[in-house]
């Protein structure tokens, strides 16, 4: 299936746009409910971050791809702010505090991080790319969680 492209400002509704675009890449694909959910949610926080951080609230493009093949579905996320890695972000010292002492926010990266089956990013030609896998399930529940439970994609994550 070929790459469907969206160019949206950082100001208007992103996640408008994303939540139509992920609805079609996962009934494309056939991902269960709760891995539309998951794929969605990752999105959300990636675009999220990009707008907040990445362009610090002023307008910027977000370029959105993706395609559902071979029993996965793709969605990249462009965009031309700052380089950043978020595999590169460790919220070790949020996650060590205890909860009434936790200061506001700062896991959106490790919760998009860990709900998905792969993660990939690079910076080609100016531009951070953002890569989100999701592989749809087979005959049953392959242990993903979206209710705070450990499994092996949370243990991947945290390995890098």
């Amino acid at each position: 299936m070929a790459a469907r492209r969206l160019l949206v400002n950082s100001g208007h509704d992103v996640n408008g746009v994303l939540a139509g675009l992920v609805a079609e890449l996962a009934a494309q694909g056939g991902l269960a409910a709760p891995q539309a959910y998951r794929l969605r949610l990752a999105a959300d926080e990636i675009t999220t971050n990009i707008a907040c951080h990445g362009y610090r609230g002023a307008p910027g493009v977000i370029d959105l791809g993706g395609y559902a093949a071979h029993g996965r579905v793709w969605l990249s996320i462009e965009d031309d702010a700052p380089p950043f890695d978020p595999r590169g972000h460790h919220p070790d010292p949020r996650l060590q505090a205890e909860p009434p002492l936790r200061a506001a926010g700062g896991l959106g990266l490790h919760l998009a991080l860990t709900v998905v089956d792969e993660f990939g990013y690079e910076h080609v030609r100016g531009r951070n790319r953002n890569i989100l896998v999701l592989h749809r399930e087979r005959g049953g529940h392959r242990g993903a969680t979206t209710d705070g439970g450990n499994d092996e994609r949370y243990d991947r994550a945290s390995r890098r």
